[in-house]
């Protein structure tokens, strides 16, 4: 009788709330088994920048008297330029993934049970946010560390532009995630979905940017639009 109270007494709102978070769960399983497209997003994010400035380290201690040390406000500007623009390609690759999972029938068979298809889409934005967010979150937490504490003599950053440069990180990366994979759901394709947002990050955007008959229509431009968000070397 206790069992049975209970049940009737769980509302539509908590049964649908716990239904969007096993999708949200099954979503992130599915992106954490892709172990080459894991290994990859990381070294896109935290590679690049273990990379960025484990090179400015060695030029430093080869050379101290003409290459400063890894930190300061000048190479923190520059890493979160790289992990814009590098960081920004593993959330495509994340976002591609995650949205052309119905190229095999997943998305299919699952409305086939009566689940609603916009939760099953819903569903795909938190669970690709919740692979690729930590990763730039570690990758930010290490500039920060070598901003912080390897600074030597070079101009120190103020809190304020951590926060700002940490900020327009995840947009960057967030925004990149949801775009591609809004497309990837529409062409079911990932490997055309990265042709066409990668053509469109480095070449066709750059090319938009240029042409000043566009005048102030340009800053509408996702590229443009960060762009001024980050920071100047």
């Amino acid at each position: 009788m206790t069992t049975q109270l209970k049940v009737q007494s769980t509302s539509p709102e908590s049964n649908y709330a716990w239904l969007m978070r096993a999708m949200v769960r099954s979503e992130l399983l599915k992106l954490r088994k892709r172990r080459g497209l894991f290994w990859t997003t990381l070294t896109l994010s935290v590679g690049a920048i273990l990379v960025y400035f484990g090179v400015l380290e060695i030029m430093h201690l080869v050379s101290p008297a003409t290459h400063g040390p890894a930190g300061g406000s000048i190479d923190l500007s520059r890493a979160v330029t790289i992990m814009t623009l590098i960081g920004g390609t593993g959330a495509i690759l994340v976002g591609a993934t995650a949205g052309a999972g119905d190229a095999n029938g997943i998305f299919r068979d699952l409305v086939a049970t009566g689940r609603s298809r916009v939760a099953l889409f819903l569903a795909r934005i938190p669970g690709a946010i919740a692979l690729y967010l930590p990763m730039i979150i570690v990758a930010y937490a290490i500039t920060w560390l070598v901003t912080v504490f390897l600074v030597g003599t070079n101009p120190h950053a103020t809190s304020g532009t951590l926060i700002q440069d940490g900020v327009v990180m995840l947009i960057a990366a967030i925004f990149n995630l949801i775009l591609s994979l809004a497309v990837a759901s529409l062409t079911l394709s990932m490997p055309t979905t990265i042709a066409i947002l990668m053509a469109w990050q480095f070449i066709v955007q750059n090319l938009l940017i240029n042409i000043t008959y566009f005048g102030v229509y340009r800053e509408g431009l996702p590229l443009s639009s960060i762009g001024t968000m980050l920071p100047k070397a």
